[in-house]
């Protein structure tokens, strides 16, 4: 299986390894972190044994969640990836950081990336995303990289703004980015 790197300006987008587990068990518990979240519990035991999992969905799909990494200090602080939307044959950009990298353009570098790797490198026609209404960081994030908020939607649980954006639609950012695809069978 062959799974990108991605690096951008001040960023590393990388397969998880098992240490990093721990760390996302920690982000997604955070409170400030959990707040615009589908109210649902995470267990422990289930993050640090979800790295297999994760794995199989990006060889079954060709795509999937990146964690993020400051590239001076290589420390995780966030993700950002691939998925399906709820239950829909959708896929949806999504991402999620430790509050000490909120207000740093991480999340609007990482998601940039993902969408150029989503319609330069993947067969993807449309990328869809979601926002809680009173997520306006988020909300931003995706206007800036050039999705188009197209109504409202029910998804996770809860009333979403909904977002999209077609490939013919797409203008490529100008910011550097490169990518190398590793092979992960060792």
């Amino acid at each position: 299986m062959r799974i990108p790197l991605i690096e951008t300006e001040r960023l590393i987008l990388r397969t998880y390894v098992q240490d990093d587990m721990e760390t996302i068990f920690q982000m997604i518990t955070d409170p400030d972190v959990r707040r615009f979240f589908p109210d649902r519990s995470h267990k422990r035991e289930d993050i640090l044994a979800s790295l297999p999992a994760r794995m199989v969905f990006w060889s079954r799909n060709g795509f999937g969640q990146f964690g993020v990494c400051e590239k001076g200090s290589g420390k995780l602080v966030g993700y950002c990836g691939l998925k399906r939307l709820d239950e829909t044959k959708e896929i949806e950009i999504y991402y999620g950081f430790f509050r000490d990298a909120w207000g740093k353009g991480y999340a609007t570098e990482s998601a940039a990336a993902v969408l150029r790797f989503a319609f330069e490198e993947t067969r993807l026609r449309r990328i869809a995303a979601c926002a809680h209404p009173e997520n306006y960081a988020s909300q931003k994030v995706l206007e800036k990289i050039g999705l188009v908020r197209d109504g409202e939607a029910f998804f996770y649980g809860m009333d979403l703004f909904y977002f999209a954006l077609e490939k013919r639609s797409y203008r490529a950012p100008t910011f550097e980015y490169s990518l190398i695809w590793k092979d992960t069978r060792g």
